[in-house]
């Protein structure tokens, strides 16, 4: 599985998918706490984590489309493969594209299922 450097429509498609994912966690953590299923601690927990990592997100994909609009391809195709190990935590979606497949992992997988 080759890496090629993602383009500027790549990055943002990538990076908006992951933010649709922390925010419907988010809404999921949000009407748990409003049911009283989750309580005041975890849900305060969470909100701060998933915030970081909404901020960590964007900001990886910020520099990312910078570094691809000023022509660094290798250091491009390091952080493209960063930001979609991000996007691999979200496999399981149904709205998973398999053009953000992380190689490494990808690789990984098939080693332990003998592939």
């Amino acid at each position: 599985m080759a890496l090629t450097t993602p383009t500027p429509a790549d990055v943002q498609a990538l990076t908006d998918f992951i933010l649709q994912r922390a925010n419907e966690e988010w809404e999921t953590a949000s009407a748990a706490h409003e049911a009283g299923t989750l309580d005041g601690e975890a849900a305060a927990r969470f909100y701060r984590v998933s915030n970081c990592n909404k901020l960590g997100i964007t900001a990886a994909g910020r520099a990312l489309l910078s570094i691809v609009q000023h022509g660094a391809p290798d250091l491009a195709i390091d952080l493209w493969h960063l930001l979609t190990a991000a996007g691999e935590e979200w496999r399981d979606h149904p709205d998973y594209t398999d053009a953000w497949e992380n190689a490494q992992r990808a690789r990984v997988r098939q080693m332990i299922a003998g592939g």
